[in-house]
């Protein structure tokens, strides 16, 4: 039985850690959070309390998945990070949502200790990484990507390649959010006509969903709603915020502009910073 590292137990990271494990793989997992630790507990995934530790037992791969690129610093970095082993030669996979600045400046300070990164955010939400449908955006260099392939399909449906150039991976996940953003923003309004005709509301998502208006947001409206209203930190919103946030940087640096996912940007930071108070 191959051991692998994992490292986030959040509301995506324990179901990825539990298909790993169901898919044969003895998972060593490491989680600030004591009721998810718990969680995995019962499924098989053994638990520790530091990453360090968790590199210790590790094959040959660590999957990342925590929320930002602070704690994806200190898990890796810190004083009980991954790198504190000494165990060189794995390879870490970031399957957490940064931007691609920081994970290739991620890739040249693991390289320079030995380790090896692979790019690999994933999209499907809380549903997919429970059935193990997940999409995954993988870049990095292409045999070291293939070595991981094995992980990959335990936790995903769809995998997808994007060269060897490390960022790719999150760029390729940062452009699906501008779009889910985007078309949060449309769906938002459409209902809103909608509703000042006294459509009903039922009928009108399931007119939407066989029309051209079609997306994953109709599809899902219920949760989509509620990321809306119901705000509090970590949560999908946040999320949505954080990486419209990294692209409206991006684009700055860049020196280009999207119009559209700058409203968007605006609308939901609107959203996010009402629902706060």
């Amino acid at each position: 039985m191959k051991n692998i590292g994992f490292i986030g137990l959040g509301e995506m990271g324990l179901p990825m850690s539990i298909n790993l494990k169901r898919a044969g793989f003895q998972v060593h997992a490491f989680d600030v959070n004591a009721s998810s630790c718990r969680e995995g507990e019962k499924e098989g995934v053994i638990i520790y309390s530091s990453p360090k530790e968790v590199a210790m037992k590790a094959d040959e791969a660590i999957i990342c998945m925590v929320r930002n690129l602070k704690q994806t610093e200190d898990v890796i970095f810190g004083l009980d990070g991954v790198v504190a082993s000494g165990k060189h030669g794995k390879v870490i996979i970031i399957m957490s949502t940064l931007d691609p600045a920081s994970i290739t400046v991620l890739a040249e300070r693991l390289l320079s200790n030995g380790y090896d990164l692979v790019d690999a955010p994933v999209s499907g939400a809380k549903s997919g990484a429970e059935a193990g449908t997940l999409t995954i955006m993988t870049a990095g260099k292409k045999e070291i990507v293939q070595r991981c392939d094995n992980y990959f399909k335990a936790m995903g449906k769809n995998i997808y390649y994007f060269g060897n150039k490390i960022g790719s991976g999150q760029a390729a996940k940062l452009a699906n959010n501008l779009i889910l953003a985007i078309n949060m923003v449309g769906f938002t309004e459409g209902m809103k006509f909608a509703q000042e005709y006294e459509l009903p509301t039922s009928t009108f998502r399931d007119l939407i969903t066989v029309s051209t208006g079609n997306s994953w947001v109709a599809q899902n409206w219920d949760a989509v709603k509620m990321w809306w209203e119901h705000y509090s930190p970590n949560t999908t919103l946040d999320i949505v915020y954080k990486d419209l946030l990294a692209i409206q940087k991006d684009c700055a640096e860049r020196h280009f502009a999207l119009p559209l996912g700058g409203l968007a940007f605006h609308l939901v930071m609107h959203a996010w910073t009402k629902n706060a108070e």
